[in-house]
């Protein structure tokens, strides 16, 4: 029985994307944007396996495929994916994804984005760096119709261009050429606000400095995790935040036009399309994440969560909305917090026991 066209427009489908997918006709998506599982680290159910590095493109590279299938040729697909390490080394496996799929599949690799996370996760290690970012990496059908929109995305220019234009400036040029040699270079004077004159008095083209109103984006995209999504309302492990997905449905697509998540999570992606009034089509295999996210695109109440902490005796210390209060208030790090009650790593951290209770029944407990 076929699925009624309303539905794939507006709520999250449960199932398999590699399945699901099978049933989208050719050419009918303008902007696939997913974060696919993190290889060998992240737990998305009892019922999800985790793929480990070395399976992870024998995995993956067949829904490449089927992307390029529904993708319109002006379409974009914008994959969120991250590496890991084991035994001391970086895996590759994200650049043997990239390699292999431009000799496995149609579609064309197009640039590369990194997501720079305000509010990562500290790795702990003491031979490695804060690792705070994310590969975003753009795929294309067809790099001619590529639908492609700058001018919504041009931001204002940065401070320290804005604090340069405030004085004057030197250009050393080439000496002129006399009998075969040139001369000693000469410095130019610029005055700032001028229009074409130099210091001296000399008529010059175009040497007044003006600075655009906005410019260009650099590729480094700065946003916050969804840590709180995570803690208030449901323990998905990895949400981002719905300004990335938002930004790419700016830049990429047309009002009306349909979006895919093909690995939808908690509908962040719906929500920002929805608010672009962008027509949105999620699948996700985790059925607790099917409901909830249906949830919030419809804008349903929902659960509200606590994250409470306790000394080693069981007695409550405090309550916060999320891991970002509760660090602030207790010294310890969000990340090894949610790795406390999430029971990934430590039963206790910085003297307390972590737990995500839900605020109703914590309330009535107490």
């Amino acid at each position: 029985m076929r699925r009624k066209k309303k539905e794939k427009q507006r709520m999250i489908i449960e199932g398999d994307c590699f399945e699901l997918i099978k049933e989208q006709p050719d050419n009918s998506v303008d902007l696939i944007i997913t974060s696919p599982p993190y290889a060998d680290i992240v737990n998305y159910g009892k019922d999800i396996s985790i793929k480990k590095p070395q399976d992870y493109c024998d995995w993956l590279l067949p829904l490449f495929n089927e992307i390029h299938r529904v993708l319109k040729p002006s379409g974009s697909f914008i994959l969120n994916i991250n590496d890991n390490c084991s035994n001391g080394l970086r895996n590759p496996f994200i650049y043997e994804l990239i390699h292999r799929s431009q000799k496995e599949t149609k579609l064309k690799f197009y640039d590369t984005y990194i997501w720079h996370k305000m509010n990562g996760i500290p790795n702990g290690a003491n031979k490695r760096f804060r690792n705070n970012t994310e590969f975003i990496f753009h795929f294309v059908k067809n790099q001619k119709e590529l639908k492609f929109y700058m001018d919504r995305v041009l931001r204002e220019p940065a401070e320290s261009n804005k604090e340069r234009r405030k004085y004057n400036w030197n250009i050393k040029t080439h000496g002129e050429i006399i009998d075969g040699e040139r001369t000693n270079k000469k410095t130019i004077n610029y005055l700032t606000g001028s229009t074409n004159k130099t210091k001296e008095g000399y008529e010059l083209p175009n040497t007044k400095r003006t600075l655009p109103d906005l410019v260009r984006p650099d590729n480094v995209f700065r946003f916050k995790t969804a840590g709180t999504e995570r803690d208030n309302h449901i323990k998905h492990p990895a949400p981002f935040n719905k300004e990335l997905p938002k930004y790419f449905i700016k830049l990429l697509t047309d009002e009306n036009d349909v979006v895919l998540d093909v690995f939808g999570g908690i509908g962040t992606t719906n929500i920002a399309s929805k608010e672009l009034n962008r027509q949105h089509i999620s699948y996700e295999l985790n059925p607790k994440y099917v409901e909830f996210g249906n949830k919030r695109i419809n804008g349903e109440e929902l659960e509200e969560w606590l994250v409470c902490a306790y000394d080693l005796e069981d007695n409550l210390v405090g309550r916060w909305k999320n891991r970002d209060e509760a660090s602030k208030a207790t010294g310890v790090e969000s990340g090894d917090i949610m790795r406390t009650y999430n029971r990934t790593k430590f039963d206790s951290r910085g003297g307390y026991k972590w737990k995500l209770e839900k605020k109703d029944e914590f309330i009535s407990k107490t």
